[in-house]
């Protein structure tokens, strides 16, 4: 029994030792625990025992019932045994691929966004099954670690070069540390989410994925049975939420360049900053968004908005049609065609004559139409800098832009209609005129684990705005992080905004029922008019672009002969005798093209980043196959459509920019 009690020390404290020195964060958060124990702030749950002579189990001392209730090393050994080579067992697919190689002609602009990248999933799909197996297992996710044990006996089975560890107990994670020695995993990159929420879960398993990027098509994973399945959900959200598949590298050039097409002819408003002190700021803004809290709350809206400034996502406008209710800003990001729906079913030019459009660079041109030339206004993505210093914040969705962009016109008191970010109690995700994305779900989709990785899949709960908790989808959750993320940054200590929704709670905001709105204390007095709003946004808003501007676009139209020269050097120089050789060169082209994204190179290198993020995995996974055969022939195919999309993304680039600089000479 010594031996024993010599051993697990000696392995508790050189786990400590490394954690310090490589883990700090980890170390600092079991420092903090073990303080607790020694003052008595935290009485222990669980108790290591050595179950006769043979195997370790842990014992909850409130239950009295085992973690393991058998023979611990039997149990790990087990665990080992399921996890094996194969591409379709025990794994999250990075991405999913698709057949559209013939369909590529009649692509909708959706679908456009892969379309360099189509030709490369069908020809993965065509010498590839599932049931291939790996020749390496890269990267390997643990979803549970119970005391460990399966931990080293899984490592010598495979061997993988990065783990990622998820331990929701911090208490049993500490339990783990007298048992397995994860100081010998020493050579692989390791990382830890222990005792974690689900935002900081997130941020880490982001991490995860962002380091190695290429060896992402297929990640392998162990499930402990006494674990939660959240981090599951959780993990699927972060694969189907990825910047390059929600936002595909084609869509994102077409953003760029869509937002080219109305420099010199709308007005840019410059959103990256607060507004100075203006009267319009008093008012009382409203923003409606078309979550189900909007129909539960329609008699009161129809009663009361003359008390607001009125912010409208374009998908409320036949609904506040109806009721008369008009919009004094009206919100759009969506610049797919199916969008434009949103603008159907009601007199557009006459309801919206007065109304202020505040549009992203994205809109498709047919919104714009609907509105008074000198009414739109346009924001600059982020990435963009077409107007110097110009930029926005902005989230994943239209709802949660608006809010970050009323703080930044500098609103004071900011009140939310349909932002519910949720599905209500009779399962609907959005109001019934949300004819794009509306969706009912029954009882038994929302509580089971879904099977596919999917924006609208899994559902899990979070904190509700009036109830303790309601259920979200990995879409309406990307949405809420963003918000809980930024708001605290952007809203001043004189602004204030009110939550009217029954769905999710949202960081820095109030909780607040419609009919304890205490309009005698809020500054409405003064009078609302299409001029104010209008003079407002002008003076923080450019319309032609500078000299340095247009140089910029000078200096772009440059960048991209670098780039094709890089490209073309690939080309002739890369090596295609042997596998290993030819990835090293990827990689290195990969390097040379992502570059310091200064302002004249940021555009072009997103969109390459998007592209590799989605090809490079599906050439590395292809080629960490066991038995694949005639890989240099492989090798020039995957190449030649890799290559054709890389020139493919400078030349649409280059001829966008030639256009405008000669049309706008």
């Amino acid at each position: 029994m010594n031996n024993i009690e010599n051993t697990v020390s000696e392995t508790y404290t050189k786990n400590l030792e490394f954690l310090e020195k490589k883990h700090y964060d980890i170390w600092y958060k079991l420092h903090l625990f073990e303080i607790a124990l020694e003052t008595d702030q935290y009485k222990e749950t669980y108790a290591l025992e050595y179950i006769d002579n043979k195997y370790f189990d842990v014992l909850n001392i409130k239950t009295n019932n085992y973690l393991y209730g058998t023979d611990s090393h039997s149990f790990s050994n087990d665990l080992t045994k399921r996890i094996n080579f194969r591409k379709n067992s025990f794994v999250f697919e990075g991405f999913p691929l698709y057949y559209h190689y013939e369909n590529i002609p009649n692509l909708d602009d959706k679908a456009q966004g892969l379309e360099d990248i189509y030709p490369l999933m069908s020809y993965y799909l065509d010498h590839h099954s599932s049931e291939k197996e790996m020749r390496e297992i890269e990267k390997f996710i643990f979803i549970g670690i119970g005391l460990g044990l399966h931990i080293p006996k899984i490592h010598h089975k495979i061997q993988a070069e990065e783990y990622f560890f998820i331990e929701d107990d911090l208490e049993l994670f500490r339990l783990s540390l007298f048992t397995t020695p994860y100081y010998k995993l020493h050579n692989t990159k390791l990382f830890f989410s222990i005792g974690e929420n689900k935002d900081n879960f997130t941020k880490r398993f982001e991490t995860f994925l962002e380091n190695s990027f290429f060896r992402n098509k297929h990640l392998k994973y162990s499930f402990f049975p006494a674990h939660s399945d959240e981090k599951i959900k959780l993990i699927k959200n972060s694969l189907s939420s990825q910047s390059f598949a929600t936002f595909p590298y084609k869509t994102t050039l077409n953003k760029y360049i869509r937002t080219m097409h109305y420099l010199e002819k709308y007005n840019f408003v410059n959103l990256k900053e607060h507004f100075n002190y203006n009267n319009l700021a008093q008012k009382p803004l409203l923003i409606i968004a078309a979550g189900p809290s909007l129909d539960q709350h329609l008699k009161w809206l129809k009663e009361n908005h003359h008390q607001f400034t009125i912010l409208a996502l374009s998908a409320t406008l036949k609904t506040l049609f109806k009721h008369n209710i008009k919009p004094d800003i009206v919100t759009h990001l969506d610049g797919f065609q199916t969008s434009l729906i949103h603008f159907n079913g009601f007199p557009q030019t006459e309801f919206l004559q007065d109304s202020i459009a505040i549009l992203g660079g994205f809109t498709p041109k047919e919104a714009t139409n609907y509105f008074q030339t000198d009414n739109v206004y346009i924001v600059e993505d982020h990435a963009t800098y077409y107007h110097e210093n110009f930029s926005a914040n902005t989230g994943p969705c239209v709802g949660s832009t608006s809010i970050m962009w009323a703080l930044t016109m500098n609103f004071k008191n900011i009140f939310l209609l349909g932002i519910d970010l949720a599905i209500s109690e009779t399962g609907d995700s959005h109001s019934k005129i949300h004819q794009v994305t509306k969706t009912q779900y029954k009882a038994e989709e929302i509580s089971k684990l879904s099977n596919q990785i999917s924006f609208r899949g899994d559902f899990f709960s979070v904190k509700g705005n009036f109830k303790k908790e309601v259920y979200t989808n990995p879409l309406f959750y990307d949405s809420l992080r963003s918000l809980n993320h930024m708001l605290p940054k952007l809203k001043t200590k004189e602004q204030k905004i009110y939550n009217l929704n029954n769905g999710a709670y949202i960081t820095g905001t109030i909780p607040l029922h419609i009919e304890n709105i205490d309009f005698k204390h809020l500054h409405n007095s003064c009078e609302k008019k299409v001029s104010q709003i209008k003079n407002t946004l002008a003076s923080h808003s450019k319309k032609h672009l500078s000299t340095k501007d247009r140089n910029s676009l000078e200096q772009r139209l440059h960048f991209t002969q670098e780039i094709k020269k890089i490209i073309t050097e690939y080309k002739i120089s890369r090596r295609d005798e042997r596998v290993n050789d030819y990835l090293h060169d990827l990689i290195s082209l990969i390097l040379a093209i992502l570059q310091d994204p200064t302002r004249e190179k940021a555009n072009l290198i997103t969109v390459y980043d998007y592209y590799f993020n989605y090809t490079v995995p599906i050439i590395f996974d292809f080629f960490n196959t066991k038995g694949l055969t005639n890989e240099k022939v492989h090798i020039k195919n995957l190449d030649k459509i890799f290559t054709q999309g890389l020139y493919s993304i400078q030349k649409s680039y280059e001829e966008a920019l030639k256009n405008y600089l000669f049309t706008n000479k």
